[in-house]
This record gives structure tokens, sequence and C-alpha cells, in this order.
């Protein structure tokens, strides 16, 4: 699955191969895989800084 994540601020971010996506009470978590790189991560965004996102 991908997540494009919208920030406050006006930038966007788009994550590739995302798993373990999780709202939590402050924002939400998930892991993905770095397309240049092939490493694998966990991220995690505040409510307070985003201003929504989409799952594809």
């Amino acid at each position: 699955m991908e997540l494009i994540v919208f920030t406050n601020n006006g930038q966007t971010y788009h994550f590739f191969e995302v798993t373990d996506f999780k709202p939590t009470t402050t924002g939400f978590s998930f892991t993905y895989t770095g397309k240049a790189t092939g490493v694998t991560r966990k991220a995690v965004f505040n409510n307070t800084s985003t201003a929504g996102y989409a799952l594809v």
C-alpha cells in the first residue's frame, strides 16, 4: 500500500510499501521500505503537524 501525508506547512510526503498503519491517540504510525535504499523503517506522525493523509 502507498501512503501520502500532507503537512500543515504545505509539504507532501509519499511512502511506498507501507505496512502496519495504525492510528494512535495523537496521530498515526506505520512501517515502510525506502524506495532508493531498500531499508525498512518505522515512522510516526502527530495530528497537530498533519493536514491529512491518503492511503492508496
